[in-house]
């Protein structure tokens, strides 16, 4: 490689970027073909990237893959890293297992820890390979060791749930913590359901609080809701009814369904809002529909008591047997008693018995 090859992947790169010059795909996509001529790796590979995403000239997966291929046989490990996983997909190339694998351990013999981390991964899944939790683990630990999230992550989470290593929730929150430092949304997440459950590690809410926030702040779904059930449920130390609400509508605009459910009981109750049956009803309604049990439920007792809408008992008893089919024990048993009664249908004690012996089979498994 010449100096001269060095400046123009450069200043193709400073095309690129919009670094000292104005941006321009177009100049970028010149000077770096100019030090491809001297096979430049660095720049072939940015060829590569620009045809990959369409940037500067019309996407083309195979014209991509072809200048990866060049710059990985130059030893350059991104673009192996990146070949292994067009073998993967299939994309510019034929999916293959073996030049996956081929690609992915040239890189991770560099150690290159994205390639460590797919490699683990082929191993963990068996693709190419025997499944090898062991070979797995020892390339995930040589990423981790090196400081990359994803891969602590994926340490923290085997431990966590013992997936092909026995459960060490020491271990676990360990690379949980390293990958939470640097800001992996999952693993503030996992970290701060430890917390909050208390799972290996002494329960605090506050500290629950504290990671569930700082996932909630990049938007992971998950941790919005349960820092809404925190901040709605939790102890006086961290209980702030009102953020929770806020927080409960985020995820339920966002369709999780247990967040419809808790939003539709702060609505129903007034607790961090005003009371509002309508829109108990409206959440309560959008989980049903999605298939929440306790949603279904909710939307029968409401239609039953005639309590923020018209009394109706077949709406009543539609919405019971839906959450009873999946095994609701409540709905079950409102269903046996509607039906011992004879109160909104028509009295049967055969089908009074199947439903209370029905919820019964549940509560006893």
């Amino acid at each position: 490689m010449t100096d001269m090859a060095q400046s123009h992947y450069q200043l193709g790169m400073n095309y690129f970027q919009g670094k000292g010059v104005e941006k321009s795909f177009s100049e970028a996509l010149k000077w770096f073909r100019l030090a491809a001529q001297h096979r430049h790796a660095k720049a072939i590979f940015m060829l590569g990237r620009m045809y990959d995403k369409g940037t500067g000239t019309t996407e083309n997966p195979a014209e991509a893959a072809k200048y990866y291929q060049q710059a990985a046989e130059l030893g350059y490990s991104r673009a192996q890293n990146i070949l292994g996983q067009n073998y993967i997909k299939g994309r510019g190339v034929a999916a293959d297992y073996d030049q996956a694998l081929h690609w992915f351990r040239k890189a991770a013999d560099q150690n290159f820890s994205d390639a460590q981390y797919n490699l683990g991964l082929m191993y963990a899944k068996g693709h190419g390979v025997p499944k090898d939790f062991l070979e797995a683990r020892r390339w995930w630990g040589m990423a981790a060791e090196q400081g990359n999230p994803k891969v602590q992550f994926t340490l923290g989470h085997m431990y966590l749930v013992g997936k092909g290593v026995k459960k060490n929730y020491s271990k676990a929150r360990q690379w949980l913590r390293q990958s939470a430092d640097q800001g992996l949304p999952t693993a503030q997440y996992h970290l701060g359901m430890m917390y909050l459950r208390g799972t290996g590690v002494l329960q605090s809410y506050t500290e629950a609080r504290s990671w569930l926030q700082k996932a909630a702040q990049q938007n992971y779904l998950d941790a919005i809701y349960n820092l809404g059930k925190l901040l709605s449920a939790g102890n006086e130390e961290v209980r702030d009814p009102t953020s929770a609400v806020v927080l409960l509508k985020q995820a339920a605009t966002r369709g999780h369904q247990r967040a419809q459910v808790m939003l539709g009981h702060h609505f129903i109750k007034g607790i961090g809002t005003a009371q509002d049956l309508q829109l108990a009803y409206h959440w309560w309604l959008e989980a049903a529909n999605a298939g929440s049990a306790d949603a279904q439920y909710n939307l029968g007792i409401m239609h039953l008591n005639g309590k923020g809408v018209k009394r109706d008992s077949l709406e009543g008893k539609k919405w019971l047997t839906k959450a009873a089919d999946q095994g609701h024990t409540k709905a079950q048993y409102c269903l046996g008693v509607m039906y011992s009664t004879g109160k909104g249908v028509p009295q049967d004690m055969d089908e009074a018995f199947r439903w209370k012996e029905a919820a019964e089979f549940w509560e006893t498994l």
